[in-house]
């Protein structure tokens, strides 16, 4: 039997995780297939989606596309060009169960193959190795400090002034500010390039730090990226590694310190659930300051070392993935070859262009600076209204600061793409002018409005049509929405997740009251449906059992309940409501099926950590910026342990921008007027 031929592509020529991922996929492949080049290959394997994007679209055609996700699915269902990968791909291999029940989750078939690691580079060495002692002896570790390392980067090669927030480095800072205010010995521990804004955040809270590098700074990837033996010394050297990362697939840090025996903490991200024991996984900085705390007295974290180097070598292997690849080619035939249905060829012609428009801006600032007009359907309300209109508002006010004429609840000559809001506008009127008229929409998609409502099924139903029948690209409000869209039998056209986003002339910090303990702590809820679903009778039930000598309890807008000690106001405009907001402490939703709150978005923009039921998009949109509960029983635990450590979940609320979402609604409708 002929080895299929295979052109193994996907690294990103840094010398990081993706080329590392792309040395170790080619040796466990070695001997099941023929590797060749592009021309002449039968299969296209990447390591990586973006690298396929790079290749000649005509290339492709004819051939069978296997792609591995080297990150969290639901993240790069954020990023508006990933869509053209999906069109492109045959096969998607999931590297972790996370990625593989996310993919599952939304319907998309995948091949589960775990990561590798390279065992002979990383592993246990003797406390005396001459290698360690030179390490310490060239570095002057403190002999009586508990070292905490961390060797995956914090800022972008483009700003290295701001952190890679998905890398969580303010997470890392949140954990070993604690530990320090508490008096414990700790030390950090940084190695590899661009670690300009945590070897800066320490150095400015005192913190004790050693950067194993040259501490330049500029862009530092060529001179400070450390061989892998060089980071096996230090995973043998530390006493701890923490993994603070928001979004990973991997991280390969994961698997290097269980492979070097090395004690280790995550969040749950990537292969943490995968490869270690669940008492090293934490949900909250809190949660990793008590881990730590415990290691240092008593030595907790050392009972799991076996186990997390046990899994590595049982599953990580080259060797022992390769029979799962051997597999994945035998049934080669399975996976569809890729033929150009017109619209692929039209992308790759359009990014082109569009590339060449990109580079005459930047020498001839004038050129390719056509106006984009963008019909807008939603029916506008004056505030105070729901959520979504007040989403509406926001997103019409940046693209017309953008230079995008916007037409509202118009159809006609002259405008380059459409924006339909769900089903919230006359929907008979567009179906009216839609007859005559060649459309090129972004459909946004609500909901599911039954599971919010309780009813009202037949809405969604006409949503899904509209989507069916006129949607070139769709905008879904949470990863959450785009699973239960998917239980109900549904797949929408070409989807991308946007968080909703607020003004933020309205919504923000400015001028908010001081967190003090010591008076009573402010908190507040607000709703302008009075649906129950929205959290009525477990407010009432907080108003039962709070102590109302250590808080106080503000409700804006119409609920389900009528409270007693709740002090309640009526809905108030956009800017009463954020300054009533910047007037309290903590936030409380129990909305229920929320699947992008509008209104906890603006309580996080103006700094308020938020206490929050743990269902709908609430987890996706707080992160660390709060705790969750999961019924009436985890309300009043979770609060106490939010005031506590207030000011750790405050610096980690991080909110969707409007620029940000301005600006991938802004992509997508120019992608369809092209």
């Amino acid at each position: 039997m002929n080895k299929p031929k295979v052109f193994l592509t996907g690294g990103d020529g840094m010398g990081w995780a993706l080329d590392e991922d792309l040395s170790l996929t080619r040796r466990a492949l070695e001997g099941i297939v023929e590797f060749t080049d592009l021309e002449h290959c039968e299969v296209v394997h990447s390591v990586w989606w973006e690298g396929l994007l790079r290749l000649p679209k005509e290339q492709l055609i004819g051939k069978r596309i296997i792609c591995h996700v080297p990150g969290e699915p639901f993240r790069y269902l954020t990023l508006p060009h990933h869509r053209h990968a999906v069109s492109l791909v045959g096969c998607w291999v999931t590297q972790t169960s996370q990625a593989a029940q996310q993919l599952t989750g939304i319907g998309v078939p995948n091949q589960l193959i775990p990561y590798t690691v390279d065992v002979e580079t990383f592993q246990p060495l003797y406390s005396e190795d001459a290698q360690l002692e030179a390490l310490r002896r060239q570095w002057q570790f403190p002999p009586d400090a508990y070292l905490v390392g961390s060797f995956q980067r914090d800022t972008e090669g483009y700003d290295l002034s701001k952190p890679k927030l998905m890398k969580g480095p303010d997470i890392f800072l949140e954990i070993l500010s604690r530990l320090w205010q508490r008096g414990y010995p700790i030390h950090a521990v940084l190695a590899g390039p661009r670690r300009h804004w945590l070897r800066r955040q320490l150095t400015e809270r005192g913190i004790p730090v050693t950067y194993v590098g040259q501490p330049v700074e500029t862009d530092d990837i060529e001179a400070n990226l450390l061989p892998r033996r060089t980071l096996n010394l230090l995973y043998n050297l530390v006493d701890l590694y923490v993994v603070a990362s928001r979004s990973e697939g991997g991280p390969h840090s994961i698997m290097e310190a269980a492979a070097a025996r090395c004690k280790i903490i995550s969040t749950p991200v990537g292969l943490a659930s995968d490869i270690l024991d669940t008492a090293c996984v934490f949900t909250s900085p809190a949660d990793a300051v008590a881990l730590i705390e415990q290691d240092i007295a008593e030595n907790k974290l050392a009972g799991s070392l076996d186990l997390h180097y046990e899994r590595v070598h049982r599953r990580y292997r080259p060797d022992a993935v390769a029979p799962l690849f051997r597999r994945l080619y035998e049934d080669i035939d399975k996976i569809p070859i890729y033929k150009s249905n017109g619209e692929a060829t039209y992308q790759s012609d359009a990014r082109r262009k569009w590339m060449a428009i990109r580079f005459l801006r930047r020498f001839f600032p004038r050129a390719g600076n056509t106006r984009l007009t963008v019909g807008l359907w939603h029916t506008f309300f004056s505030p105070p209204y729901g959520g979504g209109n007040q989403f509406m508002l926001a997103l019409r006010k940046a693209l017309r600061k953008r230079g995008v004429r916007v037409r509202e609840n118009e159809i006609g000559k002259g405008i380059d793409a459409y924006l339909l809001n769900s089903i919230h506008f006359d929907v008979d009127r567009f179906l009216e002018f839609s007859r005559r008229h060649r459309l090129n929409i972004v459909h946004r998609i609500d909901g599911p409005i039954h599971l919010i409502r309780g009813f009202d099924r037949e809405k969604d139903e006409l949503g899904f049509r509209l989507n069916t029948r006129f949607a070139s690209a769709t905008v879904l409000q949470s990863a959450w929405t785009y699973q239960r869209i998917v239980e109900m039998g549904y797949q929408p056209v070409n989807p991308v997740v946007i968080h909703n986003a607020v003004d933020p002339d309205i919504f923000h910090r400015r001028g908010r009251i001081s967190f003090d303990p010591e008076r009573k702590i402010r908190l507040v809820s607000t709703s302008w449906s009075d649906n129950p679903r929205k959290g009525g009778p477990i407010y009432k039930w907080i108003e039962a059992h709070l102590d109302w000598d250590r808080f106080e309890y503000t409700f804006v807008g119409r609920a389900s309940e009528r409270f007693d000690r709740i002090r309640q106001i009526p809905p108030l405009s956009s800017e009463q409501l954020a300054n009533i907001l910047r007037q309290h402490d903590i936030y409380i939703t129990a909305s229920q099926n929320d699947p992008c709150s509008n209104a906890l978005i603006e309580a996080l923009s103006c700094g308020l950590p938020a206490l929050y039921l743990n269902d709908g998009g609430h987890p996706e949109l707080v992160g660390y910026g709060g705790l969750p509960f999961n019924d009436v029983d985890g309300i009043l635990p979770q609060l106490d342990a939010l005031v506590e450590n207030y000011k750790m979940f405050q610096n980690l609320i991080v909110v969707p921008s409007l620029d940000d979402v301005a600006e991938k609604y802004l992509t997508l409708l120019r992608d369809v007027a092209r």
